[in-house]
């Protein structure tokens, strides 16, 4: 092998982020990972009023119906702006993961944040999600608004972590489109 090939395989497996995103007018993404650590951020432009989309984005009934791949959504505590919220997925009959996440309305920053409180995992060759948060904002464009969902996540070593940040990535744009269409049925 000459040192030209040797050089460039040195370079590609010394290079630890990996980066995919797509730009158009309609939707932009961005996955970026690092080691276990990764990041999701995506937007899209909607035609809706103001106030039935930040309803959408935060009130509880909204999510427990656009989280279409959740065995359960319950509700839990809830205070003035912020409340809690329990997903359960399972998936292949023996794999359960189930997460508490506080989510917070920011409503003079047009921001909708969550952040992960528990998180469990049946299954100890999973990688374990150790920490995450994120956000939801609303920014004025063009007549309608764009909506950014942002979220990080780490995660615990485990010789699924490829496969499980695959299925994040290709998840969270599949997300992102289902959202879209759930916002445009709603907020008509």
């Amino acid at each position: 092998m000459n040192i030209f090939i040797k050089a460039i395989l040195v370079f590609l497996t010394g290079f630890s982020a990996l980066v995919y995103g797509s730009d158009d007018e309609e939707f932009r993404s961005e996955f970026v990972q690092e080691g276990t650590f990764y990041s999701f951020r995506g937007s899209f432009v909607v035609e809706a009023e103001y106030e039935c989309l930040l309803d959408v984005i935060y009130r509880f009934e909204h999510i427990s119906r656009y989280a279409a791949g959740a065995h359960s959504v319950e509700l839990g505590c809830e205070g003035e702006n912020w409340y809690e919220v329990t997903y359960t997925y399972q998936r292949f009959r023996i794999f359960e993961n189930q997460s508490t996440w506080r989510r917070t309305l920011k409503r003079d920053e047009r921001t909708v944040v969550f952040e992960m409180i528990t998180n469990r995992t049946n299954l100890g060759i999973m990688p374990e999600m150790l920490s995450s948060q994120g956000y939801y904002h609303i920014e004025h464009e063009n007549g309608g608004y764009r909506v950014e969902y942002f979220q990080e996540c780490t995660l615990s070593k485990s010789l699924l972590n490829g496969v499980y940040i695959k299925t994040a990535r290709n998840e969270a744009i599949e997300f992102l489109h289902d959202f879209k269409k759930y916002i445009e049925n709603i907020c008509k």
